[in-house]
């Protein structure tokens, strides 16, 4: 998904998420999951033309192939060994919109895109979180807003869920928030 905010594209996986600032960047990860992230049908909510498009003859194939020998079964175990991915080094964070929590009537998990969502009364527009990091961007009211609500998510979603929860959590209690400092939070 391209980040049009933070201009960057990120590859949400299992155990976390990877940023590239440029898309030819995404051909330095492995053949393998370039060619299961062309599969996928993109998220690409600022129309960028290159989303979609990989030419995987730029992409990484693995540089050695290392094996040892297993003395007791006599068995060879080979290991592909890779360059390493370009990503970038420090988590982006989003720019928040700051106090928007106040008519917040509930937060989910939306498997389809992997984010949270967080629903308003009033016929408010959503408001959509893609990395759960950036909660500890938000403002110390909403933080307490997301503190105090449950996330609503789908049994196969747990793990995912509650990834956000746990930062809520985290930043609620140890006094996180946009304007303060990691030295002033209680530790």
């Amino acid at each position: 998904m391209f980040v049009n905010d933070i201009h960057c594209i990120a590859v949400k996986r299992e155990h976390g998420i990877q940023y590239f600032k440029l898309l030819l960047s995404i051909l330095t990860i492995p053949f393998y999951d370039v060619a299961a992230l062309a599969k996928l049908e993109l998220i690409n909510r600022s129309n960028y033309e290159g989303v979609g498009k990989t030419n995987c003859t730029r992409c990484s194939f693995h540089e050695q192939i290392k094996y040892t020998l297993d003395p007791t079964t006599n068995t060879a175990w080979y290991k592909l060994v890779y360059k390493p991915v370009k990503v970038l080094d420090k988590i982006l964070l989003m720019p928040m919109k700051q106090d928007i929590l106040g008519n917040m009537d509930l937060w989910c998990y939306d498997s389809d895109t992997q984010e949270v969502v967080i629903v308003f009364r009033n016929d408010e527009e959503n408001f959509r979180i893609f990395d759960s990091m950036w909660i500890v961007n938000m403002f110390a009211s909403d933080i307490d807003k997301l503190f105090r609500h449950d996330i609503f998510y789908e049994d196969k979603d747990a793990h995912q869920a509650l990834r956000f929860q746990s930062i809520a959590c985290f930043c609620y209690y140890r006094g996180i928030h946009a304007g303060s400092s990691w030295s002033e939070a209680d530790h």
